[in-house]
């Protein structure tokens, strides 16, 4: 008579759970009076060390999370401290700048040594929803939660915290493998095969939105939080977009905070300026990106439905038209004329245009609609999909109108209920302004598609 394979596995992590557990009140009771015990004893613990932290963090890391997660996170414990402590010992310099006692050696060689580990763990113990039609597990899954191990690994290990790493490094990592596999899982089950949307992708949307992060606080072009917050987003739209759709986003963050700093001394005398030199928030950067984003989130949970990713784009054409409206429109020489009575207003006043401002916001849509038609963005949102050129050209169009309708919104929301009514303020109209591109953008592209 056939197990059950689902059984065997549960017998076996009931097994290995009840072997931790022994191990770790045999390490708190019997070990400490036993000569080997008091060898390996670091003087500088007490009763909480690491010799039944460690045991007991992969009892629980068992208990509660899938098999090929905790096997995961016991791989990178295993592999990668050991090579962090050997490889320090060796390279003690430089040292990691939020951690002297810790060496980019170390670091390097935990991630190196650990990716292997997790890699052979979980090709021995696979998920189940990662398996292939022969019960071999597929390989982009492997890769990258292997990756996703060794780096959260050798960076929870690398920090200075009051949290033993024994426990701080199985249960981070096994919680990061979990969660990871699940969305890996749901973000590709129900997409096209041919889709852009792969799991090693996400490696890369980290890969670049790191150093993407790095280069904004480098320019200042927005504060901690800003950055940790636009980094969410940009993996996001990486990851679901593809680097075609990155692209376009990397301009609007480009572009758009570039703008910030032209005639910055024209437009603070005038009191049209952005606030702290035109360095981002957390509440500018949802402003603008909240929408973008959850068009890419949307995409797979509508079954890779194109129009989405075009409502992303046009979501991002009104944000950087309003943009460089804002940015341009301020330097005009004419005075602006409030959009709803045609009266002139002073510079930055909420719903003032210029015919400067309305070129800088054409162009502005403009450029997000050629890049997107040049660097395949559209035959990406399509599964790699063959669009003719006709059909081309009204997408580009259909982005264009949005950053124009998306704009136009946010001056006509500028004049009438910003700051007149509770709770609506500039971030509110920002919102509206990228919701309004991504509507005009999905619709019209509705039909071309």
């Amino acid at each position: 008579m056939l197990v059950d394979p689902r059984n065997r596995v549960a017998h076996g992590q009931a097994v290995i759970v009840g072997f931790m557990l022994f191990v770790t009140v045999f390490n708190i009771l019997i070990l400490p009076r036993l000569e080997s015990g008091k060898r390996i004893t670091r003087p500088q613990e007490g009763f909480v060390n690491g010799q039944w932290l460690y045991p007991l963090s992969l009892a629980i890391c068992f208990l509660a999370l899938p098999s090929f997660a905790a096997m995961g996170a016991w791989a990178a414990m295993a592999g990668g401290d050991a090579a962090a402590s050997f490889c320090g010992r060796i390279l003690p310099h430089p040292k990691l700048p939020w951690n002297q006692k810790k060496s980019w050696a170390g670091l390097i060689g935990f991630v190196c040594v650990a990716f292997v580990f997790c890699w052979l763990a979980m090709f021995v113990c696979p998920s189940e929803q990662f398996l292939r039609a022969d019960n071999w597990p597929e390989m982009p899954f492997l890769w990258t939660l292997s990756v996703l191990a060794a780096i959260s690994g050798a960076f929870l290990e690398s920090l200075e915290s009051r949290y033993d790493d024994n426990l701080r490094v199985p249960l981070g990592v096994g919680l990061v493998l979990a969660v990871s596999g699940m969305f890996l899982s749901w973000s590709t089950r129900d997409l096209p095969e041919n889709t852009h949307v792969q799991p090693e992708q996400f490696i890369r949307a980290l890969i670049a939105n790191a150093a993407l992060g790095g280069a904004v606080l480098a320019l200042k072009f927005a504060d901690f939080k800003g950055t940790l917050l636009g980094i969410t987003f940009g993996v996001i739209i990486y990851y679901f977009s593809g680097w075609q759709g990155y692209v376009l986003f990397l301009i609007f963050v480009a572009v758009g905070s570039g703008l910030s700093k032209v005639g910055l001394k024209h437009k603070q005398a005038i009191g049209a300026a952005e606030a702290r030199e035109g360095k981002r928030g957390v509440s500018n950067v949802a402003a603008n990106l909240l929408v973008p984003a959850l068009c890419c989130l949307l995409y797979p949970i509508w079954n890779g439905y194109a129009p989405l990713l075009m409502a992303f784009a046009g979501s991002l054409a009104a944000a950087f038209a309003d943009t460089a409206s804002s940015e341009i429109g301020a330097l005009s020489k004419s005075q602006p004329i409030l959009i709803t009575t045609r009266k002139a207003v002073p510079h930055g006043r909420n719903g003032a245009v210029t015919w400067l401002g309305m070129l800088a916001a054409l162009i502005a849509s403009g450029l997000i609609a050629a890049v997107a038609a040049y660097d395949g963005f559209f035959e990406a949102s399509v599964a790699h999909g063959s669009v003719p050129t006709s059909k081309q050209a009204l997408l580009a169009v259909a982005i264009v109108a949005a950053g124009l309708i998306g704009t136009t919104v946010d001056s006509l929301l500028g004049a009438t209920v910003e700051d007149r009514v509770k709770g609506i303020h500039k971030g509110a109209v920002n919102f509206a302004c990228t919701l309004a591109g991504a509507v005009v953008a999905g619709l019209l592209s509705a039909f071309v598609i």
